[in-house]
């Protein structure tokens, strides 16, 4: 087993590779800086072989728009980034976990990081209702996804070409649907899709798993529009070639959202539930843009 010294060491070297500013903050943690047109400052730490990086850029103020905006934008976010609302605080941030192997492996996976963090920030930024374009990655070296399930411990079926599906450990819940995608591996499970919601239902969801997943490991929550209507589900967003440890971590992942977002975010379809709720987590409710021009 590898020591702690030894994975901060390697954290450390990755880290400064790509920051223009970095220091201690405390065992385990750093602060940094990195610049790709934009300055975002990120807060390192090393917990459990995880490396998780978060992002909270200054004076971005919180409306019902932005909260629903973010849902929409979170699975166009390359490098496996999310946004979350941080429980605290009630302020948008973003953040990502990456499942350390080896040192390599690291570098990938922070640059693809990276380009999240800048996706993210023009999407807390901008005006517009869709997210930022997904940032398309090399495939996989020759490996198909088949051969890369084949050595992870969860059971999968085939449903199509580079697309399967494995069973969640998750009482009721749905399989998660794995495929490749441009952006890379995507493994994902719906919550609940609804033809007709009221404003204040599509409100409360946004809050509610957009908090919810500020406590999650590896997965992000996302909303995406189908048939007239909206789907909310969580994913976990690797890239194209994911070692078998990491497609694994997803799945055990998705598999404790599942379980901590499936009933609620099914109650939360109720319009007079939805309100109560908005109401006890003092959210703003307007989507008037002129409204959320004036708070920022």
């Amino acid at each position: 087993m590898r020591l702690v010294s030894e994975t901060a060491a390697i954290v450390y070297r990755a880290l400064n590779k790509f920051s223009t500013e970095l220091e201690p903050d405390g065992p385990w943690r750093w602060r940094c800086a990195v610049q790709n047109g934009t300055r975002l400052p990120i807060a390192a730490s090393l917990e459990d072989d995880f490396l998780h990086l978060a992002c909270r850029p200054d004076s971005i103020r919180q409306s019902a728009c932005a909260l629903e905006r973010a849902l929409l934008g979170n699975n166009t976010l390359a490098g496996g980034v999310k946004l979350a609302l941080n429980v605290s605080s009630g302020s948008l941030h973003l953040h990502t976990d990456i499942v350390i192997l080896e040192e390599k492996q690291l570098l990938d996976r922070l640059r693809w990081a990276l380009d999240g963090f800048h996706d993210g920030h023009r999407l807390l930024k901008s005006t517009a209702s869709r997210g930022s374009r997904a940032v398309a990655q090399a495939a996989a070296s020759g490996t198909g996804l088949g051969e890369l399930l084949r050595e992870i411990s969860w059971p999968s079926t085939e449903r199509g070409p580079n697309d399967f599906s494995a069973d969640l450990a998750a009482d009721s819940a749905p399989p998660a649907s794995i495929r490749m995608s441009e952006s890379g591996v995507v493994l994902g499970v719906e919550l609940v899709r609804a033809n007709a919601m009221a404003d204040a239902a599509r409100k409360a969801l946004a809050v509610f798993l957009l908090t919810t997943s500020s406590t999650l490991r590896l997965v992000r929550a996302y909303a995406t529009e189908v048939d007239g209507g909206f789907a909310f589900g969580v994913q976990v967003n690797l890239p194209a070639a994911p070692a078998s440890e990491e497609i694994d971590h997803a799945l055990a992942a998705l598999s404790i959202a599942h379980r901590m977002c499936a009933r609620e975010t099914n109650v939360l379809l109720n319009d007079a539930v939805a309100r109560f709720y908005l109401t006890a987590r003092d959210t703003p409710t307007t989507n008037d843009y002129q409204s959320e021009q004036e708070e920022n």
